[in-house]
């Protein structure tokens, strides 16, 4: 009896066997081209061609991973087109994000290098890699933590079983990743040399999966010996690398040639054909996915002779990912560890990280997270999850990496009008309960010399503040402003301003993007001048020297993206300031009059300022620039004297170097229109229009007297045009200005570096 239904059996169990036939996928590396993987996995499942198993490698691994944990072709791609992922990828910190409170002084440099001195043989330490990945690294805890969860972090139990490929480089071996925390896996997987920081999984460093394997369908085999194997590779028609190009020339060396042979029973390789296109060109995210679902639909014949098995249609793969996204438990974090540091410095971590409440949820964390980030204490942060189902919260653990003690900095600035600066400083930091920054610069050049030594307290608290002491020395050598492009006039300055002060400013922070400060100055400015710019070689100078002892109080916010040559963002400053100063009066033989003078006085100013970038599409910006200042002080000894002393307007790097008589003022209202054409990320054309109306314009008499005239008599415009370069190696910058009540009215410039200085006394 039992043996007629052998027969039976037997063919029943082949025929459940070839309608169970199981199919993996496994997606190449390549750059942005793994876009492409998109398109071949959205074509496979209008076709209703099953995915049991995923698998990838670097780019492959990105969207292997999103398409395991739940997410669709187009949650994809619209995930890639999302200003968030451009943001991750350039490493720009949002508006919202810029922690104010932790900006220091704007330098010059455009080098940096750190240095370890307490190694037994001390070492520089070269930066890692060209842009900063914090909020990668949090993007994707946030992004896989929650599914890694829901699968008990073994990748068999995600939406799709899933694996990646990871190059242990401190053991020379390829790393298969199937459990353990996700984020993890796929950030290592993906982590291109040079571009993107290592990362530590188990002590071991973790660089991308291509050095090893690029195109893992062996492993896949190996792992989960699917019926069927598809693989999808976007590695054909790269070009040989460009001998001066070292991001090209890597590429080419983590992309190992790729070994695609398989028998046609036992898979087909979906393989695409690029031209011309970078590592990072995901500008062209819909044409990539075009050429993936393309290219798998023409060979989809192909595909379905040898699947026997039909997967699930449109309807049961959403509800298949809406079961599995049910199960991820909500982001909120009670515990918060920290390796990497001595118990000192832990402190001073846990107690920059404001909490509310015993819990945080996932963006008050984002924003405690990346306060830290902005912390130039700290050298490296990386944050990882790890969910505990008895009180269903995440622990938060950071390794955190404090600043090396030691930092050289070095900028140079050169343009073709003659002018040359250059930049040494340092930076000496110790981390301990609170951050103690040591600093120091000299400058020197044809037209600015200078020097600074200060330190910093940044102390850590419910309120944070921060103590900053510093002692400034500024010369400034004014020459005429008849500068042609690559001449220079050779004549000796007319001013020169020699200044020293010691300030101390005491800062806290005002939410996110502002800062709150406040602080006592004192200072000597020796003025050295000429009665007019018609002097000889025989003539002697006069001489006005000002010691000042102020005090101010002022309220900033800034988001603006560059610390010169900016094109986005806002800066907002309200200041009030108040002084008392003894001037000092010594003529020379320019003067009509051979009596010095010496008079002391109090005064006052108040100072706003507004600049606002507002975006117009992807190409264009409009800004608005308003400054409203008032000093009230009386005027001193001779119109020069005055002048040198009152407040100047100069809103660009061309003027920032001109001593600007008729733009000088003690009252003043200054207003500006900016349009900026953003040509890419690094380049972008400005044009800028100012109007400049001094409250009462500043004259000089037949005696060489200053005096006021009328009320909001003058309208002094500025002009200017410019293209600006934005490079790792420091900035380009192509100006044009037009200042139409100076001798020269026409100033042209190309110039390399930035042209920044340390402070002067009166300035915030």
């Amino acid at each position: 009896m039992f043996k007629k239904w052998i027969p039976i059996i037997v063919l029943f169990v082949f025929e459940s066997t070839a309608g169970g036939q199981s199919v993996g996928l496994a997606l190449s590396g390549g750059g942005a081209k793994g876009v492409a993987h998109i398109g071949v996995i959205k074509a496979l499942e209008e076709n209703r061609v099953p995915i049991d198993y995923i698998g990838g490698t670097s780019m492959g691994a990105i969207i292997g991973s999103l398409y395991a944990i739940g997410y669709s072709p187009d949650e994809m791609v619209d995930i890639l087109k999302s200003e968030n992922f451009n943001n991750w990828l350039t490493g720009n910190i949002v508006k919202e994000y810029r922690y104010y409170f932790k900006s220091e002084q704007t330098k010059p440099d455009v080098i940096s290098l750190s240095f370890d001195i307490w190694d037994t043989i001390p070492k520089t330490l070269f930066p890692m890699s060209v842009i900063p990945n914090h909020l990668m690294d949090f993007a994707f805890m946030e992004i896989y933590s929650g599914a890694g969860a829901a699968a008990g972090y073994n990748f068999d139990s995600l939406f799709v079983p899933f694996l990646c490929i990871g190059s242990d480089i401190s053991n020379n071996k390829e790393i298969v990743f199937r459990e353990g925390d996700l984020a993890q896996a796929v950030r290592a997987s993906m982590t291109f040399p040079l571009y993107f920081r290592p990362i530590l999984i188990n002590g071991n460093i973790m660089y991308d999966g291509g050095i090893y394997n690029n195109f893992p369908m062996n492993r896949l085999q190996e792992t989960f010996n699917p019926g069927f194997l598809i693989g999808s590779k976007v590695t054909r028609g790269n070009e040989p690398p460009d001998e001066f190009d070292i991001m090209e020339q890597i590429e080419n060396m983590v992309m190992q040639p790729i070994d695609t042979a398989i028998h046609h029973e036992r898979g087909i390789i979906i393989d695409m054909d690029f031209r011309n296109s970078s590592l990072l060109d995901f500008s062209r995210i819909d044409e990539f996915v075009e050429i993936g679902y393309r290219t798998t639909m023409g060979m989809m014949d192909s595909i379905r002779m040898n699947i026997k098995r039909t997967g699930p249609d449109s309807t049961e793969i959403k509800q298949t990912r809406n079961a599995f996204k049910k199960k991820i438990p909500e982001m909120l974090f009670n515990e918060i560890t920290i390796s990497g540091l001595d118990e000192a410095q832990r402190s001073y971590i846990e107690n920059s990280i404001r909490r509310k409440a015993d819990t945080i949820d996932i963006n008050s964390l984002r924003e405690e997270y990346m306060k830290l980030a902005h912390d130039k204490n700290l050298r490296y942060i990386y944050p990882t999850a790890r969910y505990e189902p008895g009180d269903s919260l995440y622990n938060l653990h950071l390794r955190v990496i404090p600043q090396s003690m030691l930092e050289a900095q070095f900028g140079l600035f050169f343009a073709s009008t003659g002018q040359t600066q250059t930049f040494l400083g340092f930076s000496l930091r110790q981390l301990t309960e609170l951050a103690t920054h040591f600093k120091g610069n000299i400058q020197f050049g044809s037209f600015y010399d200078g020097a600074s030594i200060g330190v910093r307290f940044d102390y850590p608290a419910k309120i944070p503040a921060y103590f900053d002491a510093t002692f400034n020395f500024n010369r400034f050598n004014y020459n005429r402003t008849d500068n042609r492009f690559f001449f220079e006039d050779l004549k000796p300055p007319y001013v020169i301003q020699n200044q020293i002060n010691f300030r101390f400013d005491v800062g806290i922070p005002l939410e996110v993007n502002g800062l709150l400060t406040g602080g006592i100055a004192g200072g000597r400015n020796e003025n050295i001048y000429y009665q007019g710019r018609q002097f000889t070689s025989t003539d002697t100078s006069d001489v006005s020297v000002v010691t000042q002892a102020t005090g101010y109080i002022t309220a900033k916010s800034s988001t603006l993206n560059e610390r010169q040559f900016t094109s986005a963002g806002d800066f907002r400053k309200f200041a009030i300031r108040a002084g008392y100063d003894s001037h000092m009066y010594k003529p020379g033989s320019t003067a009509d009059t051979e009596i010095g003078t010496r008079n002391n006085f109090f005064w006052f100013s108040a100072t706003y300022e507004d600049l606002s970038y507002f975006r117009f599409g992807k190409y264009f910006s409009l800004g608005t620039n308003i400054i409203l200042h008032a000093t009230f002080k009386p005027l001193l000894s001779n119109y020069y004297s005055t002048i040198i002393e009152a407040p100047v307007f100069n809103p660009n790097i061309i003027t920032s170097r001109l001593f600007l008589e008729q733009y000088r003022a003690n009252q003043f209202i200054s207003a500006g229109i900016l349009q900026v054409l953003h040509l890419s990320g690094q380049v972008h054309l400005k044009l800028e229009a100012y109007a400049f109306i001094p409250v009462q314009e500043l004259l000089k008499d037949e005696n060489q007297k200053a005096y006021y005239g009328n009320y909001f008599h003058a309208f002094k415009p500025v002009f200017n045009g410019s293209l600006n370069i934005l490079t790792p190696a420091g900035p380009v910058s192509l100006n044009a200005s037009y200042l139409h009540h100076e001798g020269n009215k026409w100033i042209f410039q190309l110039s390399y570096g930035y042209m920044l200085f340390n402070k002067r006394t009166l300035e915030e």
